[in-house]
Order: structure tokens, then sequence, then C-alpha cells
């Protein structure tokens, strides 16, 4: 064998090696559960999860309480909404990997890496949805204050102009519901889509597992009384 043939062998023996560590740290974290104690709060602000079977989102009420999540979100932000809806959806992840990639079939192999190394920006997909119930979806109870910092966390996750001001995307969404908004912090094969919607679920108090770069793990330690149904799929695994 060549040295370039041995040189090239190497390469992809320790890509293999990497993918098999990272996979076996996602099925151990995975499976180890905290916030163990966590209780749903009997009648309490119902939180939903939905997956399209690779990337997860929280669902929350559009209005509850004090907090109104049309005015940083108006309709007017969507490309053919009428008005808000019930509920609005959040989903975080790399800018270019969400925008630039509406479909696998446009995956292209920069946009991967980019998103992976950290070099590019974080975004959020923000969507007004009419029912959770018509998606793959796990529900949740939280209290007032354990909502609240829900929201908290959320809010957070939006990078903001100087007036405090949510910066949306000039991107078309996934469809007219639906807008993207520059957001924080970047994505990384650690930082994922899925372990930022485990690292909100967390901050509440919900049960999560250690670490979730897929979706997989967030659905099993969910309460399993609001089962998953089948919906149409929006968007790639971001």
């Amino acid at each position: 064998m060549s040295p370039a043939a041995r040189g090239a062998c190497t390469v992809v023996a320790a890509l293999l090696a990497t993918l098999a560590l990272y996979v076996g740290c996602a099925l151990l974290l995975g499976a180890i559960p905290r916030n163990t104690d966590f209780v749903e709060s009997e009648n309490g602000i119902p939180v939903y999860v939905r997956t399209n079977g690779v990337h997860a989102d929280l669902v929350v009420p559009t209005r509850y309480g004090a907090v109104d999540w049309s005015l940083d979100f108006p309709a007017a932000h969507m490309r053919a909404l009428p008005a808000t809806t019930d509920w609005i959806a959040f989903g975080w992840g790399d800018r270019g990997f969400m925008i630039e990639t509406p479909t696998w079939s446009d995956l292209r192999p920069g946009t991967a890496i980019i998103a992976l190394s950290g070099a590019g920006s974080g975004a959020m997909h923000v969507e007004y949805i009419e029912t959770p119930s018509a998606y793959r979806v796990r529900r949740v109870r939280l209290s007032q204050s354990e909502y609240e910092t829900l929201v908290s966390f959320v809010r957070g996750s939006f990078a903001r102009d100087a007036a405090g001001g949510v910066r949306r995307i000039d991107a078309a969404g996934y469809g007219g519901s639906d807008a993207f908004y520059e957001a924080i912090p970047r994505y990384t094969f650690w930082h994922t889509c899925n372990e930022w919607t485990r690292r909100a679920l967390a901050a509440a108090g919900v049960r999560t597992p250690v670490w979730a770069p897929f979706d997989t793990a967030i659905m099993l330690h969910l309460p399993p009384g609001e089962r998953e149904s089948v919906s149409p799929r929006r968007g790639p695994a971001r």
C-alpha cells in the first residue's frame, strides 16, 4: 500500500472512530436523566415538544398571562399570515443550515461543515400553528414559575438590536406562517438544535437527558401522556 493510501485509510479510520465515539456518548448521556424529581403541575401551562423525526421544537401558547409572543413576532413578520394563531413554535439552529436547506436534497457538504465547526451564526425558526396535536408531540404541564423560566431561556436565545428588539432575517420561511430571526449562540457538534431544546426544558426543571444531540433522547424522558401523531414534514433537521 502506498503512503498516500495508508494516509487516506488513517483519516477514514479516525473519522469513523470519532463518529462512533460521538454516537456512543449520545446514547449513554441520552439515557441518563436529570431533574428526576420533576412532577407535572396539575392544570398547569401546557408546553409541547414536537419533532419531525430529526429536529425537536418547543411549542407554547402564543398568549398566556403576561406573556404575549405576538408582540415580538407579529403576523406581519410572516409571509402570509392574516393573524397570529393560538400556538407558536420555536426551533433553534445554525443559520446557514436552516435557511439554505429547506429540504434534505438541498443539503451541501460545505453547509454541514460550517455548522458543525461553529463558524456559522445561530438562527431561530419561529412558526405560528393552529394546534400542536397535528404534529408528533409530547406534552408537559409547567407551573407558573417553571414557565417563566422557560420563557426567559427562549427570549435569551435571540440576538437583539440596540433597542432590545428581535432581529428578523430577510429570508423566506418554509411556509406562510413562519420566519427566521438572528439567534445565539453558535451551532456546534456539542450544542445542536436538539440540545438547545433540551437545555430550555432542563432550565425549567423538566426531566431531560444529560445531553441530547438527537431528538429521540428528549422524547424518551418526557411524560408519555401526550403520544405522537403523524404530521407533515416542515423543514430540515436544523
